[in-house]
């Protein structure tokens, strides 16, 4: 069975996105699930809650992932980019996003890049959770063309 994308979203901030991402990722695992939560937003806070304080340092996440795939190069080792906090995996975000955000806009069939990403990863995980950005820009909309919407 194909896991399940859900993904988190609102164009107003502060609405409890990231909350709600990082919840509903434990209470998952709590249950036996296995859990993958994407931090698709560049303000990188799904990732901060993770521990990771130094955003900017890494060289492994969603953003290197979608540059990687809207200039057509070799995605790098997925196992690399997924990283492990209590039981739940996660791909971190930083700021390097919102580079691949601008290139996005320029970008034919940008709405199906994330899911070139996801889609391999479905037979790994019972449940991808996407923690998006406070927007109506491509890393907002294209989530929602994959996965089950929980609007907030």
């Amino acid at each position: 069975m194909m896991g399940k994308i859900y993904v988190i979203g609102s164009q107003k901030g502060e609405v409890g996105k990231t909350t709600s991402t990082l919840n509903l990722a434990y209470a998952l695992r709590k249950q036996g699930k296995k859990v993958l939560a994407v931090d698709f937003d560049s303000q990188a806070n799904l990732t901060a809650c993770y521990g990771i304080e130094n955003t900017g340092e890494l060289e492994n996440t969603i953003g290197h992932l979608m540059m990687a795939a809207i200039e057509d190069e070799k995605l790098p080792a997925m196992k690399k980019c997924i990283r492990t906090e209590d039981g739940v995996d996660f791909i971190p975000s930083s700021i390097y996003l919102s580079v691949a955000d601008a290139k996005l806009r320029l970008e034919m069939g940008a709405e199906k890049i994330l899911s070139e990403i996801l889609d391999p990863l479905r037979e790994k995980y019972d449940y991808i959770l996407i923690d998006t950005c406070p927007s109506l820009g491509m890393l907002t909309i294209s989530p929602f063309l994959l996965g089950e919407g929980l609007p907030m």
